[in-house]
């Protein structure tokens, strides 16, 4: 586990999940615009920095191992568009060259399985192929998912500078307890925006924490869900129903041990880091 390590956002709903996560496995600083509420955290160093003010940021990261980068806005009905896709990208830049200023040596960076295109278009645009993996094309049309597809493509360049190592996690729809009760009605919807995949933040921060320590250089990007979908019909059947026909499948394997699985291939994620989802959606409602 690298010692000194920044977590931006650390006092978000994710974000809080992460840090009590490494809190004793590592000299933990929160940079946010708000102390964490969670009592676990009481004891951990805290600035109050915008993730855009590259200077207090460099200042803030010097002396540290690693930077996991968090903060950001969330989706794309938190804020208005300009805000969103202003803050996003620049607090990635903003938060990369400081790191890099710095001295840090590793940076690890949230983006979003919206970055395929998927999530918020319209339904009859069906994924290439299933599972959807991190080779999948990405097309964003819409501010929110732009910003993340930018936000990599920053991570990207930082990293083939060679200097800091970089690693993309994207995490399919996070869901908190507020959601709980709403997820069998929507693992029943055929138009389901996130195509019935899902991850609690347990995992995701699980995924961020592997990230730290896990064997790499230069530049990787995994994609982190749930082992399985919210769906209570199997996958390629009700995927064949919302589009009418059914996308190519790629590894049939996953669905033939599994016919529930997700739409999302998290086979990198379990080889590459040791990625094992814990939590189901059937967990969230005992």
């Amino acid at each position: 586990m690298i010692k000194r390590v920044i977590c931006t956002g650390g006092a978000g709903k994710l974000g809080m999940h992460l840090a009590c996560r490494i809190v004793n496995a590592c000299d933990l600083k929160i940079v946010d615009l708000q102390r964490p509420s969670d009592p676990v955290l009481a004891d951990v160093a805290f600035t109050n920095t915008n993730i855009c003010d590259f200077e207090a940021l460099r200042t803030q990261f010097a002396g540290h191992d690693a930077v996991v980068h968090l903060a950001a806005i969330p989706n794309p009905r938190t804020a208005p568009a300009d805000v969103t896709f202003n803050t996003n990208v620049q607090g990635a830049w903003s938060v990369l060259q400081a790191a890099e200023d710095a001295g840090v040596k590793r940076v690890v960076v949230a983006s979003s399985d919206s970055v395929f295109g998927l999530s918020y278009n319209p339904p009859d645009w069906p994924p290439q192929y299933l599972p959807v993996d991190e080779a999948h094309p990405l097309r964003p049309t819409e501010f929110y998912s732009l910003s993340k597809r930018i936000t990599e493509t920053i991570a990207e360049s930082f990293a083939a500078r060679g200097k800091i190592e970089v690693m993309v996690i994207r995490p399919v729809h996070v869901v908190f307890p507020p959601e709980y009760l709403e997820l069998k009605a929507r693992g029943a919807d055929l138009q389901n925006y996130h195509f019935w995949a899902y991850v609690a933040p347990e995992d995701v921060a699980q995924a961020f924490h592997l990230a730290l320590s896990a064997p790499y250089e230069g530049y990787e990007v995994f994609t982190v869900s749930a082992a399985n979908g919210l769906n209570e019909v199997p996958t390629l059947e009700l995927a064949a129903e919302r589009w009418g026909t059914l996308p190519e499948v790629r590894k049939p394997e996953i669905y033939q041990s599994n016919p529930f699985a997700s739409v999302i291939d998290i086979s990198k994620a379990r080889a590459r880091l040791g990625y094992v989802p814990e939590i189901t959606w059937r967990d969230m409602l005992l």
